[in-house]
């Protein structure tokens, strides 16, 4: 009744990856586009920004198993609703409304020593 499990394996033991490729990776730090959803606020013109901090304690799962649901996004430039509201310099966004904006990598000046 109350055996033990077996530990499932960590990150560097799973030969698959921890992460399927097909879910973002979202966090602190991460650069985002706010994109439409069928819930919740909609936001005019995609605005993108940084994640600065978890949206509050809701967590989808159980506990220590979950995928955050919000995140609180800091915009790059004051962002609007469609329905005119704002302009925002951050909010709490849920995440079915963000994609991780691919970083260009940055470019070595061959010349430079």
């Amino acid at each position: 009744m109350f055996g033990r499990r077996a530990p499932r394996p960590a990150a560097h033991d799973d030969p698959a990856g921890a992460v399927p490729s097909d879910v973002p990776v979202l966090g602190i730090g991460a650069v985002v586009r706010v994109v439409p959803s069928d819930r919740g606020d909609q936001w005019a013109d995609d605005p993108i920004g940084l994640i600065v901090a978890p949206g509050g304690a809701q967590l989808a799962g159980y506990a220590g198993a979950g995928v955050r649901v919000a995140w609180v996004v800091e915009f790059d430039e004051p962002a609007y609703t469609t329905n005119g509201r704002g302009p925002f310099e951050r909010a709490t966004v849920q995440s079915r409304q963000l994609v991780p904006v691919p970083m260009e990598p940055e470019t070595v000046d061959a010349g430079a020593s």
